[in-house]
């Protein structure tokens, strides 16, 4: 099997947080999502919050901390169960099947904080599994994560999206761009011209900051790159 499909399979990610080659955690807080969380939730309080492939993102814990209602989708088992284990917190797992494939997932609900996590695949997510559209998405690596310049993943992506977001709703999104040829391997390089092209046609695109990071071997992505940081708005059908 090639590289390119396996970083496209819940299997390729599984075995990723089974055996701890997870170099895109960070134990800290997003200092953009920090930044310009106003932007992102329009400065209202207590709104519902998507986090595609969160991971066991901490993000998820500081947006509930505010008083956000967090809903996050995540394919790995253990990334889950490491998120409310390493945060001292407690859940319950329910059984319950989507709207759209009718196919068995467990959905996991914290007990301390309004924090929901489905363990399945992010395709598999619709409105009616999570009571309706978001107020925001924080998608920081999801995108990155889903090959997007292969094949039609980055336009399928980014209408999942546009289906699970509130027409009134805001998407952050961080990103990478780089020079050297990585061929498939995450986190993918997004070009201004491939956000254009997956983005353009159901979103308004912002620009809010552009982070570049120069070489640095002791970072696990060693070369040099640039972190974008955008804002998309729908458009209006």
């Amino acid at each position: 099997m090639s590289e390119q499909t396996d970083s496209t399979t819940a299997e390729y990610w599984a075995d990723r947080w089974k055996e701890g080659h997870t170099g895109w955690h960070r134990q800290e807080v997003n200092a953009y999502l920090i930044k310009y969380v106003h932007e992102l939730t329009a400065g209202r309080p207590k709104v519902r919050v998507f986090v595609p492939l969160c991971g066991k993102s901490v993000d998820m814990l500081w947006l509930a901390d505010q008083g956000h209602t967090v809903v996050g989708v995540e394919v790995a088992r253990k990334a889950i169960e490491t998120f409310f284990s390493e945060n001292n917190l407690s859940f319950t797992v329910e059984i319950v099947k989507m709207a759209t494939d009718n196919e068995p997932v467990d959905k996991y609900t914290c007990n301390e904080k309004a924090i929901t996590i489905f363990c399945c695949n992010l395709f598999s997510i619709a409105e009616d599994d999570v009571g309706g559209r978001f107020d925001a998405i924080w998608d920081r690596g999801s995108l990155s994560a889903v090959a997007p310049a292969f094949d039609d993943n980055g336009k399928r992506y980014t209408k999942k999206m546009r289906s699970l977001l509130a027409s009134d709703g805001n998407y952050m999104l961080e990103s990478h761009y780089y020079e050297i040829d990585r061929g498939m391997r995450p986190p993918a390089c997004i070009s201004e011209e491939l956000r254009n092209k997956i983005y353009g046609e159901d979103f308004i695109i912002r620009e809010l900051e552009i982070n570049r990071l120069e070489e640095d071997p002791n970072r696990s992505l060693s070369f040099a790159l640039d972190l974008h940081y955008h804002l998309f708005k729908p458009k209006e059908n």
